[in-house]
Parts: structure tokens; sequence; C-alpha cells
């Protein structure tokens, strides 16, 4: 029969020992935790068990033993290390140590070794010391040893959570430091999804925008960091760049949050996952605006510098050109030569064509030079003609030359037709110059004719420098041609005065030596006391001779001072009313000796009055000197004087039947010291027809002649009957006719 007392008590060690090996066990439980310490657990063993010293072992893979928790032990004990020991020969096992601690040291000390396996590792060792053998029930050791079981459990996943927050904060390392190169990194750094939202914005992204990556996390940045013109551009290049192709390298403008346009350039790469799909879009950007810039101002200098070069080398042909065509112009008196070297001048640098036209008087022309380019000859190898200026033309070379303005066809302008290429058929071909410029040749405030450049089509057109320069060309080509048309005048004056001077010599000469002659016989006559017994007709006729003399030199004397007075400005008029039909008579009756003499007969038709406000004076030196000139050219054959007029103008005619004037010397003999024929076969001074033409106009009028060689001549002039005032009114009206 068993025993009750031995049964309750076998019960309560058994509960004791279940309690026990529960506490112990759920404070090993407790070192999953890698944070909570071992030693809590082995001061709960050594509470438990009685032990005086708790030790817990464990070898690393280099066989150095290292303490993972003790009881019992001094801290001064715990720094002390353990010396390694070559490894057991056999299969692993718990370590072999010589413990260093002073607290082991005491003998009698009873130690238990609980081996704890850790899966392949090397055995970590739980060690306890008894002061003596401990009074424990038997199953205590069993339940140590199961113990160390829990202890291995433990152990291996208190490793693997050691290891698992290795890991964790390795990778936290690793992102704390790709945080950090991203942040510090100068270079832009946007990471986008698929769709391209922003994930992850650095700190460079926030110093350029302005915005922080809170702002923009999950926005497309397309939305909100680029200007609306290019958003559309680049969404369709990031959706390229997402499906994995192309448009690695690109430049963009973002816009920052005050509205700054900054010019980026991207490198962009995908980021995949272990399906190989596109995760994440990683861009690396660099803000080149600044950069941008200075390359753009680099350009704009390098340009400027270019443009200026160019400037100065334009400008120094321009002044080289110049000088050369200086050169040519003053090097010569013959202006004509000296114009068409500079139009050959001017093609070779400045030019595909070039003309000089030169007025010649009134509304005509003449184009003295005109030259062509090495290009316009190959374009028109053949005949070529260019068409002369029309002076009525609104544009062109015939503009310029009607009213002396320059005129300047630059890029944009219509083109002008200077010319034509014939070829053998007869058919021809228009040659345009796109660009031209026609400046007129000014001197004194006068047009003396136009130069006219001219560029092809497909070189550089005329700018205003070329202007300019042309100007220039025809300023200085103009001073020289009126300084050689002056040099040309001052010899030809130089000759008329010569030739005035031998006329003048041997018209005073003519009377000096017959009033000398009669004066020297009546001298005679004086000396011989014979004076006053000479016939009175030998002393009268020598009288006459002296008076007709001394009046002809006094004639010559007046010509000349009249001359005078009108080149100088100083001859006067007294206006009075003057019939002009009576003076008319009056003139003719005091030539009737001289007539007679001449053997010429005057037809007179001045019956009818024509009075009008003139000097009486001048216009009967206009009539003497027409009559006078009438006769002297007429060679005896009749002449026919006629008046007619109506209530404005009076009209005088005055025609012979002589040698007539050659129609290219009508202008020049109402100038002065010129005659229509030479003087060593007509005398007198060739001043009276320019007196004439001088005094008319001074009276308000005008003369002119219509004659031909061999067929006589007959003047014409026409007075306003009111006097010089009635034709400064009436020319206005006159304009205004139709």
């Amino acid at each position: 029969m068993a025993d009750p007392d031995a049964d309750h008590k076998l019960t309560e060690e058994r509960l004791a020992l279940l309690s026990v090996l529960q506490e112990l066990t759920v404070a090993a439980l407790d070192l999953l935790n890698p944070y909570k310490p071992a030693d809590d657990f082995l001061d709960r063993v050594a509470e438990r068990l009685g032990c005086a010293v708790a030790l817990w072992l464990q070898p690393d893979a280099r066989g150095q033993v290292g303490l993972l928790g003790a009881s019992g032990l001094s801290s001064a004990s715990r720094q002390l290390p353990i010396p390694a020991l070559p490894p057991r020969p056999g299969p692993p096992g718990p370590p072999r140590v010589d413990l260093p601690y002073p607290e082991l040291a005491s003998p009698g000390l009873v130690r238990w070794s609980v081996p704890i396996d850790d899966a392949g590792a090397p055995s970590s060792l739980l060690l306890l010391y008894f002061d003596r053998e401990p009074h424990l029930p038997r199953q205590y050791r069993g339940m140590v040893e199961r113990l160390g079981g829990v202890l291995r459990t433990a152990l291996v996943h208190r490793q693997l959570f050691a290891r698992t927050l290795d890991s964790e904060r390795a990778l936290q390392h690793e992102r704390d430091f790709s945080s950090a190169v991203l942040d510090t990194a100068r270079a832009l750094v946007i990471v986008l999804d698929p769709q391209g939202r922003i994930v992850r914005f650095n700190r460079a992204c926030q110093e350029v925008t302005g915005y922080s990556f809170e702002e923009l996390r999950g926005a497309r940045f397309w939305t909100r960091l680029l200007p609306p013109d290019e958003a559309a551009r680049v969404e369709a290049h990031f959706a390229v760049l997402a499906s994995g192709r192309g448009f690695e390298q690109y430049e963009n403008d973002w816009v920052t949050r005050e509205g700054e346009r900054r010019l980026i350039a991207w490198s962009s790469n995908v980021l995949r996952g272990e399906s190989g799909a596109i995760e994440y879009v990683i861009s690396t950007g660099i803000d080149i605006t600044e950069h941008r810039r200075a390359e753009q101002e680099r350009d704009q200098t390098f340009q400027r510098e270019q443009q200026a070069r160019a400037r100065a080398e334009q400008q120094e042909g321009r002044s080289a050109l110049l000088a050369e065509a200086s050169g040519l112009l003053t090097g010569s008196l013959a202006p004509e030569d000296a114009l068409r070297s500079v139009a050959e001048l001017t093609v070779e640098r400045f030019a595909d064509w070039c003309a000089v036209d030169l007025l010649d008087g009134g509304h005509s022309f003449q184009r003295i030079a005109e030259a062509r380019s090495d290009v316009l000859r190959a374009t028109a190898p053949t005949r070529m003609y260019c068409a002369l200026p029309d002076l009525e033309a609104p544009h062109g070379p015939g503009r310029v030359l009607r009213l002396g303005e320059p005129e300047f066809c630059p890029e944009g302008c219509a083109s002008m037709s200077l010319g034509c290429v014939r070829d053998g058929q007869g058919l021809s071909e228009v040659v345009e110059f796109q660009s031209w410029i026609s400046v007129p040749l000014l001197a004194r405030e006068h047009a003396l004719g136009a130069l006219t450049l001219a560029r092809m089509k497909g070189g550089d057109r005329y700018g205003p420098a070329d202007f300019a320069l042309a100007q220039e060309l025809a300023r200085r080509a103009a001073m020289a041609l009126d300084n050689a048309r002056l040099y040309q005048q001052a010899q030809l004056a130089v000759g008329l005065r010569d030739e005035f001077l031998s006329i003048a010599s041997h018209e005073l000469k003519t009377p000096v030596t017959s009033l000398q002659l009669s004066v020297q016989g009546l001298m005679r006559l004086a000396r011989a006391g014979a004076l006053r017994t000479a016939p009175v007709e030998s002393v009268t006729h020598s009288l006459e001779v002296i008076e007709r003399q001394a009046k002809r030199m006094a004639k010559l004397v007046n010509t000349l001072l009249d001359v005078s007075r009108i080149h100088a400005g100083r001859l006067e008029l007294e206006f009075e009313e003057v019939d002009l039909a009576a003076l008319v008579r009056d003139v003719a009756a005091r030539f009737a000796p001289e007539l007679a003499t001449s053997g010429t007969r005057l037809q007179l038709h001045a019956d009818t009055a024509m009075p009008g406000v003139w000097d009486r004076s001048r216009l009967d030196q206009i009539v003497t000197n027409l009559l006078s000139n009438a006769i002297k050219y007429g060679e005896g054959r009749p002449i026919e004087v006629r008046v007619a007029g109506d209530a404005v103008t009076a009209r005088l005619e005055v025609r012979d039947q002589g040698i007539g004037i050659p129609a290219e010397r009508h202008t020049r003999i109402f100038r002065a010291f010129e005659r229509a024929v030479s003087s060593r076969h007509y005398g007198g001074l060739g001043l009276g027809l320019h007196i004439v033409n001088q005094l008319v106009e001074r009276l308000g009028g005008s003369v002119r002649v219509e004659s031909e060689a061999g067929q006589g001549a007959t003047f014409t002039v026409e007075l306003p009957r009111q006097g010089p005032h009635a034709a400064a009114t009436a020319e206005p009206n006159a304009r205004l006719g139709p």
C-alpha cells in the first residue's frame, strides 16, 4: 500500500521543480531580446540553484573565448581577458578554458558544466560553481540540461535578431550615407516613379527651385517645375524614357518659385526591380543657366569682335579705295579720263557695275564712264548694253540727275533693271541689280552729274556705310570735276583775256592812230605858223576825224565799263515810260550814214506805238548793239527790224541775211568775249551781245537767236511792258497754267 506522505512529498518536489523550470525558462526566453543582458538570467539561475558563480562562455570563429554573461563576478574580473586555447582534437565541443577569475580560486568549488550546442557553430558553455556539492534533487540536473536547450534556442534567435538589427543599421547607414551624399552633392538629383511622380528631391534641387521636397512629393514634375511651353514635350520624352528607351541626355528649363527660368542639363537612368520592370527613373542634372549665358555672352563678344574686325577691314578697304580714287582724281587735269579710271577701280572693290553720267546743260546728259566687274562679265560674256537714265523716272539715276538728290536701295528694296544681254539670235535677258546706290556729283550746290553703283543678286547688299562711302566718293569726284572745269575755264578765260587784250589793243590802236595822225598834222601846221592860213576844209576834216575817233574810243571804254558794272552788280537802272517803236526809229536814223556807207537797206516795221516801263538809255543800248551787229555781219544785205507785242509783252526782232551762226555756238555768243567768227575778219570786242543779254535779263525779259550757218540770223527780244517787277510777279502764275 502506497505511503500517502511519500506521494505528497514527491508531488511537492515535482511542483517546485516545475516552478523553478518555468521561472528559469521565462528568464531564458527573455534573452530573445538582444537588448536584454544575460547577467539578469544568470543572477536568477544563481539565486534559484544556490550557485556562487554562474558563467556563460562563447568562443568566436578565431577561437577567442568571450564572456556572454556572468553572476558572482566583480567588475574587475569581468575586465580580465580569457586566454585562447588550441582547439581540442575531434568534433566540436565546449571550449577548454583556463579562467583567470579570482572568484574561482576558492578550494572546494563544485562545477556544473552544461554545453549548449549552437547549430554547428562553436558551442557555448554554461558553468555553474557551488561552494560545495549542491543539495538539490537529482532531477535538477536534468532540468538544467533542458534549460540549456532553451538557451540554445534563445541564443539562435538572439543572434538572428542581432544580425537583423545589424542589417537594419547597415541599411539605415547606407540610406543616411546616400541621403548625405545626395544632399551634399552640388548636382541636382531627382528620383521619379514610372508615372513621373517625385519620389526623391535632393537639397540642390530645393536650393535651385525654392521648393521643399515635402511641397513636391508625389507631384508630377512637369506640372510643377516646367514652363507651360515645354511641359508637353518633356512629358512625351519622359514617357519614352520610363519605357526603357532613349533620351538619357537632354536639356529643359525649370521654373523656380519666383518664376525664374533655369536651364538644366539632365543625365537619366532607370532602376529596375528583380522582375526587370522599371521601378524608378533617376535623373542627375546640372544648372547650366549661367554657363549657357556665359557661352552666349562669349559668342556675342566673339561675334562683336568679328564684326568690329570686319568693319575695321571694310573701313580700311574704303579708306584705301578713297585714297586711290583721290590720287586718280587729283593727278589728272582731264576729269573724264580720271572718272573712267575711278569707275574701273570701283568695280574691282566695291561694285559689279558703275556708271558716271555728266549733265551737259539744260535737260541733257552724257554717259562718260561705264565699268563692269569680272562677275558681271562672266554673266554677260558677249554683248551687253545698259539703258541710259530716264530723266522723268520717279526713281533711279534719272531722278538723281534731275533733282540732285541721292537715292539708295538697300536690302529689301525693289530691284532695278540697268541693262540687258543680247545673244546672236536677237534675244535679250534683263540683268537686274537688287542693291544699288545713285548719288549726285554736287559742287557749289549744283549737280554736275551722277555716280551710280550696283551689285548683282546673290552678293552682299549695300548698307549705310557703303552709302556714305559712295557719297564721299561722289563728293571727291565732283570736287575734282569742278576743279578741272574751273581750271579749264580759267585757262579759257586767260585765253579769252589774251584774245580780248589783243582785240582791244587792235580796236584801240586804230582810233588812236587816226587820232594821233590828225593831231600831228594840226601840230605841224601850228608849229609852221600855217594853222591860220590852212584851208578850212582841211582843218575841219582833221577835227572831224579827231571827234569821230574820240567817240569810238569813248564807246569802247563805255562798253568795258558796262561789262565791269554788270559783273560787279553795280549797274543802275532808271525806269520811265518809253515808246519802244519811237526809240527804234531814232536809233535807225542815227545809223543812216553807216547804212549808206555799207550799202545796206533797212526795212523798219515800227509804226505802232509800244510804250513800256524801261530804262531808256539801256533800251537804246540794246537796240544799238543788235542793229550794229546786224550791219557788221549782214554782208550789206537787207536788214529787217520789227516792233510788235501785246498788252503784256513787247517784242523786238532784228533779222539779217548775213553769214549766220552755227547751232552749236548759239549759247556761246551771249558770253563775254565770245563771237561766232574769228576776230581777224571782223572787228569788235565780242561784248555787244553779252551786254544785250545782261541788260535784257535786268529789264525782266529774254533774248534768243534763230540762225544757221550762211542763212542769216534773227535776234528776238521780249520785254514785259510793266517793267521787271511785272515779270517777277507773273512768273509764279505762269507755272499754274496747263
